[in-house]
């Protein structure tokens, strides 16, 4: 049947879920319509996005379904979903980074006296094999903790803030320190591959003592804004508190409650307090849009149709299999045929990024939902761009990747462009005189906010704190954007001959 699948009922799917996507129509690649369509249907999914480069191009950029089913608010390109267990190699870019800069061993000892996180509450270690752990081995998942074995910590978030007296549920450096003190390690370091969200949370705590950053910050400013990507932060527990572009989640037909992370008595939607998103950072908190995702991708996809963030040799440690799983290496999945993934999943979100390497394609694909069965749902998320790829016959020369935040306006100039304590702004047009002029951090907050009555606006950034930030000039319907860097005199710590 699948053969014979003719263009005519193609048509008219497409014409009867018009009203259920969003964003531009790409007739080349109408397989992908039918495909997320069906899905949806399929799986019983609610809303969905999938971007897709080829060649480094954004030729695919849609949003399918419902992001609110109650306000029937539809899932658009700008939608930003959970991504789950993404955030993993999320953050062996930035470790990545940190190891090409010469501030970071990958065979440095993450525990101990000798250890990066030698700090005094992580001192009390029950197993000393812990001081054996290095940060290759938390990349590629063995650090010696199995979850089959011992449970996920990460998911555990009540019970130990109240073993460790804090106010549930807790937070990344509460867990580390309990986990230390209290467990025992499942295996010898480096001898297993066993998938482990708590060693990515302590890679958390590692980026955040070498860079002087909090995780969050490091990332927004050193990794993902030098990408194009501006947007995407960590996520919050509460449906009151979704971000403004944010979808919403939805659990299976009949799924059961769960127990509050915050009382262990009140019972909530597991994707709204049954567990604790907001200290997942580094493996599972961050919220994206698929474009954004797609932009990370081709920031480090070793392609050579746009530059990426790391260089060829710091890619090729990265993908490098694991001596104890061929199929994972440095935070990401990879295969025998150049392929990279890798998939995230918790109640409310299915989500998986691909690289297909001999195919110069990059793929981002977000739910708003999972299964009771999480499995044959991610098998059709795996499958779903791999199975329409027969059906397409040419590749779009367009490229939808556009960067507003880089829009620009001739005339006007920043500088100094890194800047310390002033920042000149200039115009020599006329037209844009008593414009608005505001600045946001990589947080979307308003950090200055004046008027630029004149040609010439002198800055004081002496108060604002190092890192990257958007100056915008805004005058009627008319709003241009600049990055603008503030780079005091800073101090980091390099472990790297330690």
């Amino acid at each position: 049947m699948k053969k014979i699948f003719t263009s005519t009922f193609l048509l008219f799917i497409l014409f009867s879920q018009s009203k259920a996507q969003t964003g531009q129509f790409v007739p080349e690649l109408a397989a992908l319509d039918a495909a997320m369509t069906a899905l949806l249907a399929d799986y019983n999914v609610p809303g969905g996005q999938l971007a897709l480069t080829y060649q480094g191009r954004l030729v695919y950029n849609r949003g399918f379904g419902f992001a609110n089913t109650t306000t029937s608010a539809l899932v658009q390109p700008s939608s930003s979903f959970r991504i789950a267990s993404i955030s993993k190699p999320v953050t062996a870019v930035a470790v990545m980074k940190l190891y090409e800069q010469g501030l970071i061993s990958l065979d440095a000892k993450v525990f101990g006296p000798t250890g990066i996180l030698n700090d005094s509450i992580y001192q009390n270690i029950l197993d000393n094999r812990v001081n054996d752990i290095t940060i290759r081995q938390l990349l590629q998942h063995e650090g010696g903790w199995d979850r089959n074995l011992s449970g996920d910590p990460m998911f555990n978030a009540y019970n130990i803030a109240l073993a460790m007296g804090v106010p549930p549920p807790g937070d990344p450096v509460t867990t580390v320190r309990f986990m230390l003190a209290n467990t025992m390690l499942d295996f010898t370091p480096g001898t297993q591959s066993q998938y482990s969200n708590f060693g990515f949370c302590v890679l958390g705590r590692v980026i955040e003592k070498i860079t002087g950053q909090s995780y969050e910050a490091y990332l927004r400013n050193s990794i993902l804004a030098p990408c194009g990507i501006y947007e995407m932060q960590l996520g919050n527990n509460l449906e009151a508190d979704l971000l403004p572009n944010e979808v919403h989640y939805y659990d299976y037909a009949g799924a059961p409650l769960a127990y509050s992370v915050y009382d262990n008595t009140s019972l909530v939607p597991w994707q709204y307090g049954g567990f604790n998103v907001e200290f997942m950072d580094s493996h599972g908190g961050w919220v994206a849009t698929s474009e954004e995702l797609c932009k990370l991708l081709v920031s480090i996809d070793r392609f050579s149709t746009k530059p990426d963030i790391l260089t060829t040799a710091t890619i090729d440690t990265m993908i490098k299999p694991s001596t104890t799983n061929p199929n994972y290496a440095c935070g990401i999945a990879v295969n025998a045929f150049n392929n990279w993934w890798h998939m995230g999943s918790l109640p409310g979100t299915t989500s998986e990024i691909v690289r297909a390497g001999n195919l110069q394609l990059n793929w981002a694909l977000l739910l708003n939902s999972r299964n009771a069965n999480s499995g044959p749902l991610e098998t059709a998320v795996d499958n779903l761009v791999w199975n329409s790829l027969s059906q397409i016959s040419s590749w779009p020369t367009h490229d939808l990747f556009t960067d507003v935040n880089e829009t620009e306006l001739s005339n006007f100039i920043l500088y100094p462009n890194p800047a310390t304590e002033t920042i000149s702004l200039e115009i020599s047009n006329p037209e844009y005189r008593n414009s608005a002029i505001q600045i946001f951090d990589m947080l979307g907050k308003i950090v200055y906010s004046s008027e630029l009555v004149d040609d010439n606006l002198q800055i004081n950034t002496g108060g604002l704190e190092n890192g990257i930030y958007i100056v915008q000039i805004s005058k009627a319907e008319m709003h241009f954007m600049r990055k603008m860097v503030i780079q005091h005199s800073i101090i980091i710590y390099n472990y790297f001959n330690k």
